[in-house]
This record gives C-alpha cells, structure tokens and sequence, in this order.
C-alpha cells in the first residue's frame, strides 16, 4: 500500500477519528515543497483551508509548469492536490508561509494546524536549487549553517506563549533543520514539542551529535529512512533508524511517495548493506579531513555540478556524471587528495547508474 492508498483508506477519517500519525508527518512534510508564495499568509498574517490553497494553487500552474519541478517537489505537489480532496486534510488550517533564497541558502517552511488543538511544524527539503544541495554539505563542516539558524528563528517566532503543542518535521535537509530547531529553541518552545521527524534528513557533525542538547531532543525524536537511504545516511546519526520500505530502488527511495505504508504506519525494513557502506564512507571522510579540506571538497563539487548543469541528484544521468568527470580531469587548483576523492566517488556514482 503507498500513501496514495493510505489516503483513500484514512482520508474519511478526521484526526479527532483517527489520531496523528508516522504517515501524516510525512505527508504533512511534504507540503513544505509546495510555491505556496501569495497563497498561504505570512507569519502572524492569518490562515488558509488547505483546500482553498489548494484551488488557488492549480489555477495558478498547470501541468506543464508543476512538471518542470525536480522529482520531489513535482510528487510534492502531485500529492498536495489528492490531499485536498480527503475530508482528514482539506479543513486543515495552513499558515505562517515563509519562503528564502540567496546565492548560499534556501528554508521554507509552514505551520498546520491539526484539530486536536496541535501544530505541524513543517521545514522544506532540498528543491531544484543547486544553493540548497551546496547547503546539505556545508553541514559537514560548518555549523551552523544559514538554513539552520533560520529553522531556529522561525521555531521560537511561531510559537506562542500560551499556544498548542506542537510536531515538528521535515524531508530530506528539511529532516535536519527539524532536528536542529529543536535542539536549539527556547525552553519555553522545547516544552511545547511532542515529537520530531526527520524523514531521510541528513544527520550532524559528531560534536553536535554528542552533546547535551541532542540528548535532551532524543527521546522524542524519530529518523526514518528508506532500505536504501543516501541522503539519510549523511553524516553522523545514532543507530535508532526507524528503516523503512519502498516501492522505488536506491536513490529515488528517498522520494517520500515510494514509502510503502501498513494500516497507519509504514512497513518496516532493513537497512541495505549499500547504506550501510554509504555511512561508513562518510564517517570516514568526516574523520579524514580536516575543516579546510570538506570545504574545499565541497566548493570543487559543487563548481563541477555547476558547470555539468546537474540540477537534481536523484535524476542524474550517467551522460552528466562522465562529463563531471571530464570536468573533473580539467580542473587544477584543487589538491591531489581531494580530486582523487571525487573520482572515486563519481566513478562509483557512474557505475551504480549504468547498472
């Protein structure tokens, strides 16, 4: 069953009928992917029905221009519009809409109310973007990063003194941003979470990892990753994965609507012996090179993605990965270990492709 089904078969029931759950978070998350600029009001400017964000939304953009979107925005949308129509969702009340782009950064982010008097705390994921993928792997080495203190400003500023509890979540980076805006809030938002998701969200650096504010967050606190998580693997994370299926194969499992859904929840899995290998190589590479060199290693990727006009990881072709190589080859100002990391890591991208 995916979450399309779950839809049918929960979308009759309100959340005062059914409570919250796992699959809501997700699809709930995954709003956060939606242009909802001039739809959904700005922080402290009112509120919108889901349903008539919905309609605004369609008339707005047609097919063509939803289908020029990267995987997971145009499947956000696709399942944006069937949500509108299940009585669970359509009355939900959408506000505090805030969405930012610069040259370095890129945080969106929306609240929804839930009629059992609780808010869902919704942080965007990576879009089409190169700024928001350059912005996953900063996190290696910086923190924190723009998005990051941003998802922090924006938890305390919406969450009112004497207001409702409250989920906090996101997809992809917007998993991370969940996680970090918890940790880092106020006291008085902290005692106001009930829970947090970080839905195949990339996780921290270990000094953030291990301290006392993680420790504090994790006891309420869920990762959930598909069998072959990439992005999810990113990074350190505690070995508390709540591991998934899908109905996709490798890295397009980490598009949320392949999740394959049990009743109301999802149908658990095993992590992939290629996941596994992906968090060991990053655990490696973060303990290998220094501070410096992640930067490095990270400007030069992006700078090859750039000019080999790749846009989207999930869809990458294995024409754009040989002439990332080529690019590669040409490139000089960069040190010798790290060009030799960056073949490696794009010849392996290669060969997982042409298989």
């Amino acid at each position: 069953m995916t979450i399309y089904d779950y839809l049918k078969d929960y979308g009759k029931y309100t959340f005062l009928e059914k409570e919250f759950n796992e699959v809501d978070n997700v699809i709930l998350s995954m709003l956060a992917y939606v242009n909802f600029y001039n739809i959904i009001p700005a922080i402290d400017c009112g509120s919108i029905k889901l349903k008539e964000a919905s309609n605004r939304f369609f008339k707005k953009h047609d097919k063509k221009d939803i289908d020029k979107n990267i995987i997971s925005v145009r499947d956000a949308i696709y399942l944006f519009k069937e949500v509108a129509k299940t009585d669970r969702f359509k009355d939900l009340d959408l506000f505090n809409y805030e969405y930012q782009l610069s040259f370095d950064t890129q945080f969106g982010a929306l609240c929804v109310m839930l009629p059992n008097n609780t808010i869902y705390v919704a942080y965007e994921g990576t879009d089409s973007n190169v700024s928001g993928w350059e912005e996953d792997f900063m996190i290696a080495y910086k923190f924190p990063v723009q998005s990051q203190k941003l998802a922090i400003e924006y938890l305390n500023m919406v969450t009112p003194l004497f207001g409702p509890k409250m989920y906090v979540g996101g997809h992809s980076k917007g998993g991370n941003l969940a996680l970090v805006a918890a940790m880092y809030c106020k006291s008085r938002v902290f005692r106001k979470i009930i829970h947090v998701y970080s839905n195949d969200g990339p996780g921290l650096r270990l000094k953030e990892l291990d301290s006392l504010r993680y420790k504090k967050v994790s006891n309420k606190f869920t990762h959930i990753v598909p069998e072959q998580s990439f992005i999810g693997m990113l990074y350190n994370s505690k070995e508390n994965y709540r591991v998934i299926k899908s109905n996709k194969k490798k890295l397009f499992q980490h598009n949320a609507v392949s999740w394959l859904v049990d009743d109301n929840h999802f149908k658990d899995g095993v992590l992939s012996d290629s996941s596994i290998r992906i968090k060991k190589a990053m655990i490696r590479w973060l303990e290998k090179l220094d501070d410096n060199k992640k930067e490095e290693f990270t400007v030069t990727l992006f700078g090859i993605l750039k000019k080999a006009e790749v846009n989207d990881l999930v869809e990458i072709k294995t024409s754009k990965i040989s002439n990332m190589l080529k690019i590669l080859k040409e490139m000089k100002n960069i040190s010798k270990e790290n060009k030799a990391l960056l073949t490696t890591t794009l010849k392996d991208l290669y060969k997982e492709w042409k298989e």
